[in-house]
C-alpha cells in the first residue's frame, strides 16, 4: 500500500450499512470458484454490516474509504453442476477506493431525499443505529422504508447474521485479526487476512468462494 500523506482520522460511525449486491456495485461479474469448482451463477452476493468508526487516507494512487466493524459477505451460487450453494464470510472492516465510493456517494436516495443522515438506494441502505434523535413521524416512516426495501427482500440473510452476532465463537477479532473485504488498487474484489492467524482458521478462510478474485495475506497492510 502506498505511504499516506496525513495521519488519519478516525470517526466514531454506529451505522447500519447494507450492499445488496457486491458484484453490482463493482460493475462486472466475478464468478470465482468454490471448493475446486467453477460458480456459473451468482443468485444473490450481500454485504451488511454493523459499522463502529470510519475513516479516509490519502495515498499516492487516491483516496481510500474505510469502514470498521462487524460484518458479513453472504453469496448465494450456482456450480456448474446445477447444485446451489449458500456462503458466507465474516468481516471486519471494508475499503473502498475513491471510485468505488464515489460510485456510492452519487447514488439517488429513492425514498429520503431530505434526510442525508438515512440512504435507501437500489444498492446502498446505510443509516443509524441509533434513530432516537428522529421525530416518531420519520422513525416510522424510515422503519417502513426499510421493511419494505431490506427487511422483506431479505430477512434470512439478515436473520442469519443476527445468529452469527450472538455466536460467542464469532468474530473472534482478537484471534483472526482484520478481515477486510477491499477493493483497493493492488486487492481488488479481494477478501484480505493476516498471515499471523493460525493454522486452522488460516485454512478455513482461505477456501476460496463465488464472487471474488481471491482471498489473500494482506490485511496487516492497512
Amino acid at each position: 500500500m502506498a505511504t499516506t500523506k496525513a495521519e488519519p482520522k478516525i470517526l466514531e460511525s454506529y451505522t447500519f450499512f447494507v450492499l445488496p449486491s457486491w458484484g453490482e456495485l463493482l460493475g462486472y461479474p466475478t464468478l470465482g470458484n468454490y471448493s475446486n469448482h467453477n460458480v456459473s451463477k451468482i443468485s444473490q452476493d450481500l454485504v451488511i454490516f454493523f459499522g463502529g468508526a470510519e475513516c479516509s487516507v490519502q495515498t499516492e494512487k487516491g483516496t481510500l474509504y474505510y469502514l470498521f466493524g462487524l460484518g458479513y459477505y453472504y453469496t448465494k451460487f450456482e456450480l456448474q453442476s446445477g447444485r446451489y450453494i449458500t456462503d458466507n464470510r465474516q468481516l471486519t472492516g471494508l475499503v473502498l477506493s475513491d471510485f468505488v465510493y464515489d460510485s456510492l456517494s452519487t447514488l439517488k436516495n429513492v425514498t429520503l431525499e431530505n434526510d442525508r443522515d438515512v440512504i435507501v438506494s437500489e444498492n446502498l441502505f446505510k443509516l443509524p443505529v441509533d434513530l432516537s434523535f428522529k421525530s416518531e413521524n420519520k422513525r416510522t416512516f424510515i422503519q417502513g422504508t426499510l421493511m419494505r426495501n431490506l427487511f422483506i427482500p431479505y430477512k434470512d440473510i439478515i436473520l442469519e447474521f443476527m445468529e452469527t452476532l450472538r455466536n460467542p465463537l464469532s468474530f473472534q477479532v482478537n484471534k483472526t485479526g482484520p478481515i477486510l473485504l477491499s477493493t483497493h488498487w493492488d486487492s481488488y474484489n479481494q477478501i484480505l487476512i493476516p498471515s499471523e492467524m493460525d493454522y486452522e482458521m488460516k485454512t478455513r478462510y482461505l477456501s476460496p468462494t463465488a464472487g471474488l478474485n481471491r482471498i489473500t495475506f494482506d490485511s496487516k497492510k492497512h
